[in-house]
């Protein structure tokens, strides 16, 4: 897996507002993942869908541990340039940006990054692409429209759910290889 050095955008804080139910909601989510996810740094991001765009975690935040302050929302991307406002958005912002255009039933994105769960998926795989980068977004964005779980060669695996209920359905799954 490539190093990582930052987001590789720039980003623009229009000082939009964030709802603060959504906040919330978000870290609620956030929360339960710890039942599935041991996560030791920085080894993915969680996104979820919130009006004219998405809440996302924070560049370097730890998944699981977040708090108010780590929430970011992300309004529109418009020629490389992110469009957010609370801080700097995740390194897979464009990545979360394109699938949520291409897959409108998509309420949350997980990314996670771990090897010795992506031995147990037989699912679509893309890749290899650089973290961050255009190329990644637009096929794991093209690759959504069909898959609800996607490995990105020596990057991690990327759910889309329609809701907790259905994230938290995979999850189970991936942990215990029953997906297939």
């Amino acid at each position: 897996m490539e190093e990582y050095i930052g987001v590789k955008f720039n980003f623009l804080d229009d000082g939009a507002r964030i709802e603060e139910n959504q906040i919330k909601k978000f870290l609620e989510i956030d929360g339960e993942l710890g039942r599935f996810l041991k996560t030791r740094k920085n080894e993915g991001n969680l996104s979820m869908r919130s009006g004219a765009g998405f809440l996302i975690k924070r560049a370097g935040a730890r998944m699981t541990k977040l708090r108010k302050s780590d929430v970011v929302f992300v309004r529109k991307i418009v020629g490389g340039m992110v469009f957010c406002s609370g801080g700097t958005p995740s390194s897979e912002s464009l990545m979360h940006y394109n699938i949520y255009k291409k897959v409108r039933s998509a309420y949350i994105i997980l990314h996670y990054h771990y090897d010795k769960l992506l031995n147990r998926l037989k699912v679509k795989k893309v890749g290899p692409f650089q973290y961050g980068s255009l190329a990644l977004a637009r096929n794991v964005g093209k690759t959504a429209r069909k898959n609800k779980i996607i490995e990105i060669t020596r990057h991690g695996f990327v759910i889309t759910a329609k809701n907790q209920k259905e994230l938290y359905a995979y999850l189970t799954e991936i942990i215990n290889g029953e997906y297939e």
